[in-house]
């Protein structure tokens, strides 16, 4: 395959600096990894420039993939996209990635992720001289790059020594060595090429962006790998899900590459004795067996508990948890995951005010992924959440609830809980939370004759499932009608009423479907947090040292009190509360909160002590969010708080509210939180 000439040189003074980058180059890349064709205006908007200037560099485009043996075809109506035999796709790819060099060092992100790289897979010391000529910057760039290094290293527990005339290393324990490395395969996502691009005779089960970044890191068989794997989960009976099944593959490589290094890692002989009377023990020692005899790596016992500490915090795939039934107040009452469990799905149900206590396939979800989350924490493994920022993003109040529900690890456990954790449990809440979703009940008015009228109501039926069709009725019943347990009326006459109306066609058009849809989606869901209802601060300043918990709690209810936000009977029932459930959520923060029936006005109060309180034993507390809620408001405010839940867990936001010293600041403060996340 030949490239354009001169191509190789512009690459190189890309990554130089000297000159933009190829913009041929950057629509060959979005065509590729595209598995669908692309139109103009969605690359156009990738690359930030205009239609014209896009159609413009087809013809160079056109030109290009004639070169390697492609063609590309251009589909009126669908968009752009590039066609030909896989192996002419690969070799496209993997030439321009060679030219390219290993990364594209344009940002701070990609010099980051190089250094770290270097770092964590180097026998030796690296100089900041070498990072820099490798990555076509100055020393001074390189030393504030490793800054970043250094603040990701010590999420690990892992240490950046640098000394003049020395050069870099990274120091600190084995397995957080091993667990840094498999963060940053897992997490690195500069590379988007597509699955057939890449290995074209590979069908297993890993990513194939992952599996280009375990070549990259620790160049391994891992057809071989996944062969052995696949068999431990017959031994098993049961199968991974995808995400464990991928963690698993990248620890075990990594575990072989660091033994060809000579470097073991150790467990405690209580610890070992501990699990080698696990059941899954002769699956590890099978596991490192064949290992040994496909790759010539021998496992110490250490390693076999290695291995089983990582099948011990799998998940399992949903289909097999489905087909699993947990009797919360049978003999799995006494089951730690069963006993969390419960008190995870209280805290939700208070927090998001629904009731869960009949959903059986919440109950059985937790449980079983707790049983291994518990091992995982227990054990400092982690797993990788794949879309943990799509939760975040698109779910804040559901992973606030989950955020909030962090105690109950704690508690039981001891230990703060990730946030990739803790993402797991809000898809768990948020399918609760759909299940629990009410249908709108409708009203159907028709002048129609019997057979029109039920047509209608059985295409409503068909079309939407999330209405419940009460009764369809003439308009005269309707003027005798008591329009009680009815959410909407849906009409084939204009008519007037108390209650939201949409007037549709008798034969339900598909101008009335859509329609109908849209005007769903702008109510608020039953049953189901929102975020229309404005919510109230209250800065509050405490001074006065050596108070105890209950005394600052009902100064800050009578202010709320005075101002009316709250009745006299508030204090009480925050009081009542914090007995049942800690309220101290780490962190120095606590969030109480009274019954909602005595809140006049929804406000949230938080309060800067000026020295911490022992809140909930020994737990020390100098932030307090005492949460009131009216009745009225707690469907509407949960995206509110849950935007709030996520700042409260960014210790710069704790920091910078210890650091303001008047109230007003301090309400102003959190007014502006919520108008920037609405």
């Amino acid at each position: 395959m030949k490239l354009l000439p001169g191509f190789k040189a512009t690459v190189n003074a890309v990554l130089r600096g000297e000159v933009g980058v190829d913009r041929t180059t950057e629509i060959i890349h979005i065509l590729l990894e595209s598995k669908l064709p692309v139109t103009v205006d969605a690359i156009a908007g990738r690359l930030k420039v205009s239609n014209k200037t896009i159609r413009n560099e087809l013809a160079k485009v056109e030109d290009y993939v004639r070169q390697n043996g492609l063609t590309l075809q251009k589909k009126p109506g669908s968009g752009i996209s590039i066609e030909g035999s896989d192996g002419c796709k690969t070799a496209l790819v993997q030439e321009i990635r060679n030219a390219a060099g290993f990364i594209e060092p344009f940002s701070p992100e990609d010099r980051k992720n190089y250094i770290l790289k270097r770092l964590l897979i180097s026998e030796g010391r690296i100089t900041t001289k070498e990072l820099a000529d490798e990555l076509y910057v100055s020393r001074v760039t390189v030393h504030k790059d490793l800054d970043d290094v250094e603040h990701w290293l010590s999420k690990f527990n892992l240490t950046l020594i640098a000394k003049t005339n020395y050069g870099l290393e990274i120091s600190g324990e084995e397995e957080q060595w091993r667990n840094a490395v498999a963060s940053l395969i897992a997490s690195n996502k500069q590379q988007n090429e597509l699955k057939e691009l890449l290995y074209e005779d590979y069908n297993g089960r890993i990513d194939y962006k992952t599996l280009l970044k375990l070549k990259e890191l620790l160049n391994l068989d891992y057809h071989q790998l996944e062969k052995i794997v696949t068999r431990a989960e017959s031994k098993l009976k049961f199968r991974f899900s995808d995400e464990a099944y991928i963690s698993f593959i990248i620890h075990i490589a990594i575990a072989m590459k660091r033994l060809e290094s000579n470097k073991d890692i150790s467990f405690s002989p209580s610890v070992l004795q501990n699990l080698r009377e696990k059941d899954e023990y002769p699956v590890a020692e099978q596991i490192a067996r064949e290992i040994q005899d496909s790759f010539q790596i021998t496992f110490s016992e250490s390693e076999i508990v290695y291995i089983l500490l990582h099948i011990l915090g799998a998940k399992m795939q949903q289909n097999q948890v489905d087909a699993i039934n947990v009797d919360l107040d049978g003999e799995e009452s006494n089951d730690l995951a069963a006993v969390m469990t419960k008190e995870i799905i209280k805290a939700a149900e208070n927090a998001l005010t629904i009731d869960l206590s009949d959903d059986k396939q919440l109950k059985n979800g937790l449980i079983l992924h707790l049983r291994p989350t518990i091992n995982r924490l227990k054990y400092g493994l982690t797993l990788r959440n794949p879309i943990l920022d799509e939760i975040k993003e698109n779910y804040p109040e559901i992973y606030g609830v989950a955020w909030m529900t962090s105690i109950v690890f704690e508690r039981y456990l001891g230990r703060r809980v990730g946030e990739e954790e803790i993402g797991y449990i809000a898809l768990h809440l948020g399918a609760a939370v759909e299940r629990a979703q009410k249908p709108f009940r409708a009203l159907v008015v028709c002048t129609s004759g019997i057979g029109t009228s039920q047509m209608l109501a059985a295409r409503l039926h068909r079309c939407f499932r999330e209405i419940e069709i009460k009764d369809v009725i003439s308009v005269v019943a309707l003027k005798e009608s008591v329009l009680e347990d009815v959410d909407i009326i849906i009409s084939t006459v204009p008519i007037e009423a108390n209650l939201p109306v949409l007037n549709i066609n008798p034969l339900l058009t598909q101008n009335d479907i859509k329609r109908i849809a849209q005007f769903l989606s702008d109510m608020p869901a039953k049953n189901t947090p929102g975020s229309d209802r404005p919510l109230c601060f209250e800065g509050i300043r405490i001074v006065e040292a050596g108070q105890e918990k209950i005394t600052i709690l009902e100064e800050i209810c009578s202010r709320l009190e005075k101002k009316e936000y709250v009745r006299p009977d508030f204090f009480s029932s925050v009081v009542a509360r914090e007995g049942t459930a800690p309220t101290a959520i780490g962190k120095g923060v606590a969030v109480p909160h009274g019954a909602p029936s005595l809140v006049n006005q929804s406000v949230v109060a938080v309060t800067i002590l000026d020295e911490p309180v022992s809140w909930d034993g020994e737990e020390q507390v100098d932030i307090i969010f005492l949460i009131a809620l009216a009745t009225s408001d707690l469907r509407y405010v949960q995206t509110l708080l849950g935007n709030l839940y996520n700042e409260i867990d960014r210790d710069e936001f704790l920091a910078e509210l210890r650091h303001i010293n008047e109230e007003e600041k301090l309400s102003g403060k959190l007014r502006e939180l919520c108008r920037v996340n609405q």
